[in-house]
């Protein structure tokens, strides 16, 4: 069994054997165990556009409600991937973001995307 987080209701996550999909009305960062994960936090917060999403609708930056620490949480606590690694998280100290931690081999990280525009970055990591 996995439990697929952060998943649209009804996606292509629902009704696959095997497969706990926790939707928006589940509330994935509710995630308890005790099975590996597969994390799809949303990125609108996150992503390259982010500031243009703030400057246009009033969202801030970085302000996920937490679902991206949870799903990197997860990741670490049950095992899994994440594909949802912002990359605005890369930009080091003073940046306003919160850093990445320290790669201690249980955490690889690959990046997804081209080097001219990156979209994402996966963390997987074994249950610990």
């Amino acid at each position: 069994m996995i439990a697929a987080l952060y998943v649209q209701t009804n996606g292509h996550y629902f009704g696959l054997p095997n497969v706990d999909p926790w939707d928006e009305p589940r509330d994935a960062r509710k995630y308890a165990g005790p099975h590996p994960v597969v994390a799809h936090p949303p990125c609108t917060r996150w992503c390259q556009l982010a500031y243009i999403v703030e400057k246009r609708y009033g969202y801030k930056v970085g302000d996920d409600g937490g679902c991206f620490e949870s799903a990197l949480a997860a990741v670490r606590r049950w095992g899994g991937a994440s594909s949802s690694i912002p990359l605005l998280a890369m930009r080091g100290p003073g940046s306003g973001f919160p850093a990445l931690p320290a790669r201690d081999g249980s955490e690889p990280y690959a990046a997804a995307g081209s080097v001219r525009y990156p979209s994402a970055l996966m963390a997987i990591g074994r249950a610990n």
